[in-house]
């Protein structure tokens, strides 16, 4: 008698498991990364958290006048085929002296050993000097940091910062709240130029200094 009375939807209750599974499987859909190289599939019902974390995520080239954007990967090699003389490249735990002319705001750094792509940043603070300040491009979600060193140096005088990237999909606008080196304008150069010492580690262990 009980079983005569069982609604319908409990003697269905095996297909209408099987119809949920199917909406769930129909939300998946690719990484809204896949043009830049990505293979995933995210879940969007369950909140897969894949696309915060994404590596390939898109990064832009820093140049002004470049429009490129892709992976970090690619946009090393765009770099490097195409931009090869607006930067310059360097090794890592090796000290480099680079030069920034009074109206640059910024250099990139291109890693030989990886490609790795890095900005070394030049703001104004009016009427006391240049901010400078070292970042990596790549996805802000990236957990990989750098250890650097920037010097700056006027005659017995020398100002040291020593600090860890943080990373950015392109080059920073305006100010982050990030460590960064003060550099009165009586330490630049004869033209207004900005001379710095600059060493990036691959490595994040605090304990060596540049060779």
């Amino acid at each position: 008698m009980e079983e005569a009375n069982e609604p319908n939807f409990l003697k269905t209750k095996n297909l209408v498991c099987g119809n949920i599974e199917l909406v769930v499987d129909s939300v998946k859909t690719p990484c809204r990364n896949k043009e830049y190289g990505c293979t995933e599939t995210v879940d969007r019902l369950r909140n897969n958290d894949h696309e915060e974390t994404c590596s390939y995520q898109p990064c832009a080239c820093p140049l002004t006048n470049c429009n490129f954007i892709d992976s970090s990967e690619q946009l090393s090699l765009h770099f490097s085929s195409k931009h090869w003389d607006s930067g310059r490249v360097f090794r890592y735990n090796i000290p480099l002296s680079v030069s920034l002319a009074m109206d640059a705001q910024f250099l990139v750094l291109q890693a030989e050993e990886d490609g790795i792509l890095f900005i070394l940043n030049k703001g104004v603070v009016e009427t006391v000097g240049n901010t400078v300040m070292i970042t990596c491009i790549a996805p802000s979600s990236s957990k990989e940091k750098f250890l650097y060193d920037l010097v700056s140096g006027r005659g017995i005088s020398s100002l040291r910062l020593k600090s860890m990237t943080e990373n950015f999909p392109g080059r920073v606008e305006g100010f982050p709240p990030m460590d960064f080196l003060l550099v009165p304008f009586r330490f630049l150069g004869p033209s207004g130029e900005l001379n710095l010492e600059v060493c990036i580690w691959n490595s994040t262990e605090l304990g060596e200094d540049c060779q």
